[in-house]
């Protein structure tokens, strides 16, 4: 296969994005479900263990994880308007989510929302990788096409 395309730079990282973003598209329900436990127990039955504190920010640690990894694609594929959406739609609001709570463990069961838009944007940049990543297939073919065709045709007038 040609490694030069004009639709991805680097398919290895492409590919591996998109199995990140498949793993993240299944786990926000378990994620949520746990959570929602979380909250139960920290604000209806008073536990005030150390760890039900820290358990909604290990939660919501794949966005956190994920970010750097995520704007590293995004940035070296030159995919610059997927880029500014997720800061404008991922980062910022966590930024003052967490900056609206910091201090205040009694408004921590609002850290969820931080999930919420990096879960939408993993759902919807999903289809475009796909995308991506079709058209590169495509085009390697038709580049083994052509590469086939120019061979016969050297082949051929080859007497």
């Amino acid at each position: 296969m040609e490694t030069t395309s004009k639709f991805i730079n680097n398919i290895n990282v492409v590919d591996r994005f998109r199995n990140l973003l498949v793993a993240n598209y299944s786990l926000p329900p378990a994620a949520l479900a746990l959570i929602w436990l979380s909250n139960i127990i920290l604000s209806y039955f008073k536990i005030s263990s150390p760890i039900l504190h820290f358990l909604p920010f290990i939660i919501i640690s794949p966005p956190i994880l994920f970010t750097p990894f995520f704007i590293y694609v995004l940035f070296s594929e030159k995919r610059y308007g997927w880029l500014t959406t997720y800061i404008l739609l991922v980062m910022l609001p966590a930024i003052f989510l967490i900056v609206s709570i910091w201090g205040d463990f009694t408004q921590i069961r609002f850290i969820f929302l931080l999930m919420l838009p990096f879960y939408a944007f993993c759902f919807f940049i999903k289809f475009s990788v796909e995308e991506w990543i079709r058209e590169y297939n495509w085009e390697q073919q038709l580049i083994q096409q052509r590469k086939e065709a120019e061979e016969r045709k050297r082949d051929e007038a080859i007497p």
